[in-house]
């Protein structure tokens, strides 16, 4: 199963524009931002993975797969009361996304886990005016179909 958080975390710390400057946090949900909220007083730009596992399973061709969504947050404080400035942070989110977009992409081929990732579409939102502690951004989600047995065994059975 692939590791989202882990996978996350490490471009974080690769990709230039992040690295050193952005907070990895785990979070469980847009209405749970605790890790952000926690790190709003130490830090301005933070990279969110939910964490939750929430998911269904769906039959594809006759095979069972376990469909999980992984959501991802790019946040950045900004001047409540500079327009510009949420324009040029919200700039820098939107390239961040594109980064991390692009090196998924890639890796698709590179990483086995992540042959099962739906490279056909790439949702996301951005953040309308402030939200999380003055922040401003974008979410996205990607969507992973992990192959499942689910083989009946009598044996778990009484």
């Amino acid at each position: 199963m692939w590791d989202a958080v882990s996978y996350f975390e490490t471009q974080n710390g690769k990709l230039k524009v992040t690295k050193g400057k952005y907070t990895f946090c785990k979070v469980t949900g847009i209405n749970h931002m605790e890790e952000v909220l926690s790190n709003l007083k130490s830090s301005d730009s933070f990279l969110a993975v939910d964490d939750t596992d929430d998911g269904m399973l769906v039959k594809r061709g006759g095979a069972w797969f376990k469909h999980r969504t992984i959501f991802v947050y790019i946040l950045k404080k900004f001047n409540i009361k500079n327009q510009d400035d949420r324009a040029e942070k919200v700039t820098e989110v939107r390239a961040v996304f594109r980064s991390l977009s692009s090196k998924l992409l890639v890796d698709k081929n590179k990483i086995s886990e992540l042959m099962f990732f739906d490279d056909s579409r790439i949702p996301y939102h951005e953040v309308p005016g402030m939200w999380v502690g003055e922040t401003c951004g974008l979410y996205f989600s990607i969507a992973i179909d992990e192959p499942t047995d689910l083989v009946y065994d009598a044996d778990e059975w009484e």
